[in-house]
């Protein structure tokens, strides 16, 4: 069933800006800003596609990032990544080299959590990143995982199946764990990350169950949010239910003309959220962009 979008208006932009920068009177008509909230910061990353060969100019665009990431006035708590970490086949060496250009970050203790996309292959991930494995669902054989916050919880799910393929699938039984996960936590809004697009246009993505996974998520109200790569363009969406639909930019190299490198900050408030677009060069037009959600009701 294709998927109505719903772009957010200019208006629901400034009514929500202005609502997060309200200003508090105090006793005898004294005027105080409010206090700025304390949020859930976690960066987003995804598609980086690092080689350990010849393309080794991709995994400079990571490193790009990172250092990015670690200038932030104020350091995420958690680092997402959306899949597609290898190149074009999920490579030994590339796996080698994309350890070695997350390093900074894991040596800045900022934990780092990533799902696989169809450039990964899943045992060559693990080998090179057997914590990574310590974590996931065993019983699965995905990477798929739970990284829990303060105001929402992070659904990670592992839509390889086929590497070097373009489409992706979730399966039966990562489906039923997500149902599951989601519905044994219930209490916190719930983010969901994969990497292939469940819609495009409209219509079905490149994820071949993306019915699926829209069917144990829309009814769910406590899931506010989709994350998802694959397709190196950066979109936010909402479709009818409330859902939103953020479509990643990419890390490592650019599929369109008008595209561009980058990555995302994103801050989780109780009842929203603010994406800000960082872009590799910092002086594209792009650059600093920042898109507000709001939580659909429960």
């Amino acid at each position: 069933m294709p998927v109505s979008i719903e772009p957010l208006s200019r208006r629901d932009f400034l009514q929500w800006s202005l609502a997060l920068g309200a200003a508090v009177v105090l006793p005898g008509g004294a005027v105080a800003s409010a206090p700025a909230p304390v949020s859930d910061h976690v960066a987003l990353i995804s598609d980086v596609h690092v080689s350990g060969g010849a393309s080794g100019s991709m995994a400079e665009h990571l490193t790009v990032a990172v250092e990015q990431v670690l200038a932030l006035p104020q350091r995420p708590q958690q680092v997402l990544v959306a899949g597609d970490c290898a190149y074009l086949t999920g490579g030994g060496a590339d796996y080698q080299e994309y350890v070695r250009r997350i390093q900074p970050l894991v040596g800045a203790g900022l934990p780092l959590h990533m799902t696989l996309g169809n450039h990964d292959h899943r045992e060559r991930f693990w080998e090179a990143l057997p914590a990574e494995q310590a974590q996931a669902n065993a019983a699965l054989q995905r990477q798929a995982l739970v990284v829990p916050g303060r105001y929402a919880n992070w659904f990670l799910l592992d839509s390889l199946n086929q590497t070097n393929r373009d489409a992706g699938t979730l399966g039966p039984d990562q489906c039923a764990w997500l149902a599951a996960q989601l519905d044994a936590r219930a209490d916190k809004p719930a983010l969901v990350m994969l990497h292939h697009d469940p819609v495009r246009h409209g219509k079905q993505g490149s994820l071949s169950d993306s019915e699926k996974l829209l069917d144990i998520t829309r009814p769910r109200r406590h899931v506010k949010a989709l994350f998802f790569g694959h397709t190196h363009v950066w979109d936010v969406a909402q479709d009818l239910s409330g859902l939103h639909l953020v479509n990643l930019p990419a890390t490592g190299y650019t599929l369109w003309m008008r595209s561009f490198l980058g990555w995302v900050d994103c801050h989780v408030y109780p009842d929203c959220a603010t994406l800000q677009l960082c872009t590799l060069n910092a002086r594209a037009l792009e650059n600093g962009c920042s898109v507000p959600l709001r939580w659909r009701t429960a």
